[in-house]
């Protein structure tokens, strides 16, 4: 099966998925992406992997694009669902290969998402056979956009549990910090971070304890903001080495506003670690539950994160590995192997539907 990848930019967690369907027998890949971005330089080595590639400067030049598929003659179209070039490109091939809109978009029901609804025949399903989505909440927006359950794919994302498992086993035992990863910027929360560790790490010392540091990894224009001691500011970590970062933390802290998915999410329960994170983050649903392997909160509450830092540190070491291990079971739900496994199986099954390939 030949499958085409036509994305946005590039992160590591896409790029294992696509090596493990690479390493299918029978598959070839093609992949036009942008280039990555300043506030998150990842090293072009993790791509060099990839044979066929074309990297585009902010939006993919059509000529070139259909050149390079009418080349490789793709099967599948796994394509991010707004790029227009790239919803032509699923049109070009509407009569030969199946075309997949992959999107992380959550249902508000807001008047925009009404509207698109109902045009969707003309600006969505025109050009896509069905719907590569990361969870249940993803699901309820494809439905909304007229695809039928049997169209709509789930798994869009995976972390790379081959490095991220490991992590766990090499934390130290006697490990106690925080972390955040992600861009600083004040969708991610980074002001409601502030104000809750402030709190937090007073209230711990007033009863005599010694609060978590909290590990930041990432860049933005709120980084000014972490100005608190406490704060171990990393920078923009590579993908390569944020297993090993994973490891010295504790707890993974998550205070977004909104968050469509959230891959950090999967990355910290395969490490095995307890989650503190908003409900509004996308992968929530399926990867924390409330009291079980960490604690959920309210978007925007400084107060709320606070009291579950204090929680998190009060907790005897043998919950917070009871929480471990159910980030594990949690974390697992969503691996590169299910995501090459549902596009050739997905993939396979739609092209027979529909007489094609």
């Amino acid at each position: 099966m030949k499958v085409a990848v036509l994305w946005t930019q590039l992160a590591g967690y896409i790029s294992c998925c696509m090596k493990a369907l690479a390493a299918r027998p029978g598959v070839e890949l093609y992949v036009a992406n942008e280039a990555p971005a300043t506030v998150a330089p990842y090293l072009s080595s993790v791509f060099d992997w990839i044979e066929r590639r074309y990297v585009y400067a902010q939006t993919p030049d059509p000529e070139r694009l259909f050149r390079e598929l009418d080349a490789f003659a793709p099967d599948v179209i796994l394509a991010s669902w707004h790029v227009k070039p790239f919803q032509a490109a699923c049109l070009r091939y509407k009569r030969s290969a199946v075309g997949v809109a992959c999107a992380d978009n959550q249902w508000f029901g807001n008047a925009r998402q009404r509207v698109a609804s109902m045009t969707s025949a003309m600006h969505l399903r025109k050009f896509y056979d069905a719907a590569f989505v990361p969870g249940e909440r993803q699901a309820i927006w494809a439905r909304h956009m007229g695809f039928d359950e049997s169209r709509i794919w789930r798994g869009t994302f995976a972390p790379d549990v081959e490095r991220f498992g490991p992590a766990g086993k090499k934390r130290r035992s006697d490990a106690r910090s925080f972390l955040f990863a992600g861009r600083l910027s004040q969708e991610k929360g980074l002001e409601t971070l502030a104000e809750a560790y402030a709190g937090y790490a007073a209230a711990i010392t007033a009863e005599g304890g010694r609060p978590w540091d909290c590990l930041v990894a990432g860049a933005g224009p709120l980084e000014r903001i972490l100005s608190h001691p406490g704060f171990v500011k990393r920078g923009f970590v590579q993908p390569r080495d944020l297993p090993a970062l994973f490891a010295e933390a504790s707890c993974f802290l998550l205070p977004s506003h909104y968050e469509p998915w959230g891959v950090a999410l999967e990355e910290a329960a395969v490490s095995g670690l307890p989650i503190i994170c908003t409900r509004t983050c996308g992968a929530s649903v399926h990867m924390v539950q409330d009291n079980w392997n960490g604690y959920l909160i309210d978007p925007r509450s400084a107060t709320q994160l606070q009291a579950a830092m204090i929680r998190m540190t009060r907790l005897p070491a043998e919950r917070r590995e009871q929480m471990a291990e159910a980030s594990r079971t949690l974390g697992l739900q969503f691996t590169p192997e299910r995501w090459a496994t549902t596009v050739l199986e997905k993939g396979r099954e739609l092209q027979e539907r529909l007489g094609r390939g």
